[in-house]
């Protein structure tokens, strides 16, 4: 397996505090990656056993154990999963996430990648950081020349809500969409040669400056439904696997 067919599943971020700070920088590789190496490398089962169940007793922690077994040999991964590194929306769903969390460490340590997996990092300090591979130059994107260009509305300052906005909402779409737009399609698998074109496909324009944040925020939806339509088949597979 080659490097460069680890790094077209690696992208790099920028790992942003409560306040937008960036505190760091890491370096993250998705699932749908892993799956891909390990698939390479001969992938034979996967199985997930429940350590612990999220109870009162252990600040409602699960902990789950995987174990993978490819040509190469059998391999492990713990997960964890409480309140305090997933997202309000995972918080009901805590056993789920530790499994994933599990199956991707194991995968990590099968296919020898050193990044960490999306799903390791705390959800909530993914939301908030800002995907930063080798720069895409949005305006040089090659697409075929439109029509005149709507009527938008420079709008200054932070977007306190990047994932909701009036249907008749003409301003232009806003920096954070944009990012969340680019993260999703990071969490999706798409490479960074990829991304751009996968985020214009879901607003459903040839140039970003065409898009309004109504827009916008029709596509991040569309591509929260299909993240989540990813997981789902993710899950599947694990539970097949658990069975098989």
């Amino acid at each position: 397996m080659s490097a460069a067919s680890k790094n077209n599943f690696v992208i790099r971020m920028k790992v942003r505090d409560d306040r937008g700070n960036v505190v760091g920088e890491t370096e993250a590789i998705t699932f749908k990656g892993l799956l891909h190496l390990a698939h390479e490398d001969g992938l034979q089962s996967v199985r997930t056993e429940l350590v612990q169940v999220p109870s009162e007793n252990n600040d409602r922690t699960a902990v789950v154990r995987a174990t993978v077994r490819t040509r190469k040999g059998v391999f492990t991964g713990i997960g964890d999963a409480n309140a305090t590194n997933v997202n309000r929306r995972i918080v009901p769903h805590l056993v789920r996430m530790a499994e994933t969390r599990a199956v991707a460490r194991a995968f990590r340590v099968a296919v020898n990648v050193g990044a960490v997996a999306v799903e390791e990092l705390a959800e909530e300090a993914v939301a908030t950081t800002t995907v930063s591979t080798t720069p895409v130059d949005d305006n040089n994107v090659n697409v075929a020349p439109s029509g005149p260009k709507p009527a938008l509305v420079r709008a200054r300052g932070r977007d306190p809500e990047p994932e909701t906005a009036a249907t008749t909402d003409r301003r232009a779409m806003s920096e954070e969409q944009k990012k969340l737009l680019f993260r999703l399609a990071y969490q999706l698998g798409e490479a960074r040669e990829t991304a751009a074109s996968r985020v214009l496909e879901a607003l459903g324009l040839e140039r970003f400056e065409l898009a309004s944040r109504a827009a916008a925020a029709r596509a991040i939806d569309g591509l929260k439904a299909h993240l989540a339509e990813q997981e789902q088949e993710r899950d599947a597979i694990v539970q097949e696997a658990r069975h098989g």
